[in-house]
């Protein structure tokens, strides 16, 4: 059984999940005996300066943007040695593990949980950053009624990124990469969410990406070069606001993608229309 990693102050009790560089575990905070979740950066990383500034990042995001619908950081420690982020720990599942569970969820659901999604980046964008990999993965479902976006590892600021693109990487996760992120002058901004919010609604209102399924090479393409599917041809009969709103995220020019904040009263009008027509029928 391989030994948990010894952080100051607090109690770590298991890993919860993670990626290649960081791992999140379940602990306390030993003073207050508070239940937390702390992200580690993994000991290979420590001396890697572009993952020490991923993290940077993540926790001036995570710092400065306090919202009911965004992941709450309690203390970072990202100047030295062990490099680590304490956040609330929440309970309930993932968007990905309904999905996995349930494939295709019915319109009322899928609309209070894009707008949830939708409030968190309206605060995150207003506040001047961008969440960078809005993914199925990245939405906690903490109760029977509130979803909240975690995972700050790829915010930012606009521009930011421009460094590592030249370097080659691809940040995010390409089922979701808006096209402005698909071709070879990758060019974030805030509207690069939408469309990732907008691959998510359509995923959860079809069971199916907007894309078909393939290599990396041939995901990027698509979303660059080819329209997104038709949503009513794979999900049947949707309200036509509801799919007026998804082919609008999905657009390929940024500019035709409505801010986040705008978004949000429109899937709040088209939710408490679903329900009114769930009810009545």
């Amino acid at each position: 059984m391989q030994s948990l990693p010894v952080i100051p102050g607090y109690e770590l009790f298991r890993c919860l999940g993670g990626g290649p560089l960081t791992c999140v575990f379940q602990a306390r905070e030993c003073e207050t005996d508070t239940p937390c979740a702390v992200k580690l950066l993994r000991p290979e990383w420590e001396d890697d300066a572009t993952a020490i500034k991923l993290l940077q990042r993540e926790a001036r995001a995570g710092l400065k943007v306090q919202h009911p619908r965004l992941v709450g950081f309690r203390y970072v420690h990202v100047t030295r040695p062990p490099y680590f982020l304490v956040m609330d720990l929440l309970g309930g599942e993932s968007l990905r593990k309904k999905m996995q569970r349930e494939y295709q969820l019915n319109v009322p659901t899928a609309l209070w949980i894009a707008r949830h999604t939708a409030e968190a980046l309206a605060a995150l964008h207003q506040a001047g950053f961008i969440h960078g990999d809005v993914k199925p993965d990245n939405i906690r479902l903490v109760d029977a009624g509130s979803a909240m976006l975690i995972d700050l590892g790829f915010a930012h600021r606009p521009g930011e990124n421009a460094s590592l693109f030249e370097q080659g990487y691809v940040l995010g996760t390409v089922d979701y990469l808006a096209p402005e992120l698909c071709g070879a002058e990758p060019a974030t901004e805030a509207s690069s969410d939408l469309f990732s919010l907008g691959a998510c609604l359509f995923e959860m209102l079809t069971g199916r990406l907007p894309y078909p399924p393939g290599s990396l090479e041939q995901t990027l393409r698509r979303h660059q070069c080819d329209p997104p599917a038709d949503i009513r041809q794979i999900a049947g009969p949707l309200p036509a606001g509801l799919v007026h709103l998804v082919e609008r995220l999905l657009a390929r020019k940024p500019t035709d993608r409505p801010r986040a904040a705008a978004v949000v009263p429109q899937l709040i009008r088209l939710e408490i229309a679903a329900f009114s027509q769930r009810l009545t029928g």
